[in-house]
């Protein structure tokens, strides 16, 4: 049954992170460029609740949250910007306001071995303020298939209004395991109100439960 169940939600995560998409951004706004094949998704159900079952295809009452990596604060996804392919949930963090967005459409599951009852996967998401900024992150979760419970449990930096444009997970049946991403940021003469233009890859080494920038 288990096996069944995480088969399910492996197929789940795959449909998910099917579609080509792009984000630009101007200084204040998130953009998301025409899909190459035009679709137009499905709406979701608003709430917490709501999230689950449009990401994971779970019934459950526990919510999705992402932890500010500045605070640790956790935020909780609670509604679905469907045009865009985010998961946002707004925070307030002292004096600081702003949301959290997380890109659903590149939810990569990682296959590592020796996890049981669970899955794990990375997504990249963003954190905005009040200002113009959106830093996007690599988050490490895990998902308990029975429950629906998910932790995160690491994000690494990978830039402010950053184009993420590809995942590739890399779990060969022996360590080292690791994630590239690849992505469009700018030249040392572009403006922030520029796409980027200049592609680069960041790679990571994964363990069970950490991220850590290569060394290669």
């Amino acid at each position: 049954m288990k096996l069944l169940i995480r088969a399910s939600l492996a197929a789940g995560l795959a449909v998910v992170a099917l579609g080509v998409h792009r984000f630009h951004f101007t200084t204040d706004d998130l953009h998301l460029k025409e899909s190459a094949r035009g679709s137009r998704p499905a709406p979701c159900e608003a709430g917490a609740a709501g999230v689950m079952r449009c990401l994971f295809s779970l019934d459950t009452r526990e919510p999705f949250r992402i932890r500010l990596p500045d605070s640790d604060k956790p935020v909780t996804l609670s509604g679905v910007n469907a045009p865009q392919r985010l998961a946002v949930g707004d925070y307030q963090d002292g004096p600081v306001r702003g949301q959290v967005l997380l890109d659903y459409q590149l939810i990569t599951p990682l296959n590592l071995p020796g996890i049981s009852g669970s899955m794990q996967f990375v997504a990249p998401f963003a954190v905005t303020t009040q200002g113009s900024g959106a830093f996007w992150y690599l988050g490490m979760f895990n998902i308990d298939l029975q429950s629906g419970h998910t932790r995160h449990l690491a994000s690494e930096f990978l830039g402010d209004r950053v184009h993420i444009e590809a995942i590739d997970v890399k779990t060969p049946f022996d360590p080292p395991y690791s994630v590239t991403l690849s992505i469009k940021t700018r030249t040392a003469a572009q403006s922030m109100a520029e796409a980027p233009a200049e592609p680069v890859q960041r790679t990571f080494q994964l363990d069970h439960d950490s991220l850590q920038p290569s060394s290669q």
